[in-house]
């Protein structure tokens, strides 16, 4: 038994909503073992929608469509379902009365009510339209409305149950967070217990670790989980306790988490990033007793009166320079008197540039009681895409400096 979605909504094209509701419907498939392959976003046209279920349709024993059965013009996925299959549309007398009796306008009842021949309708208890099941020469098309609340009722109140009695199995899924090392040492790694067809084992660079994703299928769900049991314990056999990561943190939690753990401190020295590193870390509740402060040295002369950079490093390196962000984590670590300080400086644009220091480029330091480090990055993007990045990086590096303590 196979899957697809096709999500409706010209929003979605447009990039003015996000994509929650395939995420919702591909967790449920794989509770009910039905395998997923593709899913398809279109927009608010008939006929392209009408299009988009026969080609699902001819690949697909199941396709989930979302969006498109509120009672406005824009709203088609009916219509074209009715199109895509030759069902005709009629009034459910039970539904219509139902949304009379809660004071739904006449002329949005009946464009509510007005349901495929023969369709199964499962209860919306978040919203008005119902989640629609039909049957079309033995496959189903199974529409549902866009808002993820409402998609959720409708899977409470019986979609699911639905669902298992159509699948083969339960699939389960399993996350386990790398931090300090790079993803072709993690694939080297796992690489002969990622040849395994079932449990499949994938990964994914995600920002300041390496995500191994685990996916068993089972009879049912104890099967499914014993699989996965095994198969993450043997994964965890191959690395040592310092690379492994907290599923579900952000960077930032991540840096607290480990500051805490090793009852460490941290100071951050700012220029191109103008704050957002120590923005992003005071997010964090509890972060205090580990964070003793930022400081945005901006211009040059905040440079050398606040963090103490040499002038002549200014003069001669450039306030863009790896001599200059190295001297303002010292400078950082030394005020602040912390065990660990990141710094940053460079050109986030739209102007600075020069022959050697291009848009988009950015030095890093880091200085601590164990080890002095710098590098440089070059960033494509706006003003505060380039400075976003920036501390993305820093946070990944202070993440993997404090694994390897």
């Amino acid at each position: 038994m196979n899957a697809e979605i096709v999500s409706t909504g010209t929003e979605l094209l447009l990039g003015k909503s996000c994509n929650e509701d395939a995420r919702i419907l591909c967790d449920l498939l794989a509770r009910c073992g039905i395998d997923i392959y593709r899913y398809t976003t279109v927009g608010d046209n008939v006929g392209r929608i009408v299009q988009a279920y026969k080609e699902a349709l001819e690949r697909s024993d199941v396709v989930l469509s979302t969006g498109g059965l509120g009672g406005t013009g824009s709203d088609l996925s009916k219509q074209a379902a009715s199109f895509a299959t030759s069902i005709p549309l009629e009034i459910d007398p039970n539904l219509y009365k139902y949304l009379i009796d809660k004071n739904v306008p006449e002329r949005i009842s009946r464009s509510f009510a007005a349901i495929p021949v023969g369709s199964t309708i499962f209860q919306n208890t978040s919203g008005v339209a119902p989640g629609i099941v039909m049957n079309t020469n033995g496959k189903y098309l199974i529409m549902l409305p866009g808002p993820p609340e409402e998609i959720k009722s409708i899977i409470r109140n019986g979609l699911e149950e639905f669902l298992r009695k159509l699948g083969n199995g339960y699939t389960k899924n399993d996350i386990i967070k790398i931090v300090g090392l790079r993803e072709s040492e993690v694939e080297d790694k796992i690489h002969d217990l990622a040849l395994s067809s079932n449990p499949t084992i994938s990964t994914f660079l995600k920002k300041g670790w390496i995500e191994i994703s685990l996916t068993a299928k089972g009879k049912n769900e104890d099967d499914a989980v014993l699989m996965l049991e095994d198969v993450r314990k043997k994964v965890l056999e191959r690395f040592p306790q310092k690379f492994l990561g907290k599923v579900g943190e952000t960077i930032e939690e991540e840096v607290y988490r480990l500051l805490k753990e090793k009852h460490l401190t941290l100071s951050v020295a700012e220029s191109v990033t103008g704050g957002m590193i120590s923005d992003r870390i005071v997010s964090v509740p509890g972060v205090s007793s580990f964070f003793m402060g930022g400081i945005v040295a901006y211009s040059n002369e905040s440079k050398v009166k606040i963090l103490g950079v040499n002038e002549k490093t200014i003069v001669e390196e450039g306030a863009v320079s790896e001599a200059c962000v190295l001297e303002m984590a010292k400078g950082a670590l030394r005020i602040l008197n912390t065990d660990i300080s990141i710094a940053t400086t460079g050109i986030a644009g739209p102007t600075g540039e020069t022959k050697d220091k291009p848009l988009g480029m950015v030095w890093f330091g880091i200085s601590s009681r164990f080890e002095n480090r710098t590098w440089q990055r070059i960033y494509g993007g706006t003003r505060n895409e380039v400075r976003k990045a920036a501390s993305d990086d820093a946070l990944e590096n202070v993440v993997n400096m404090l694994s390897q303590f």
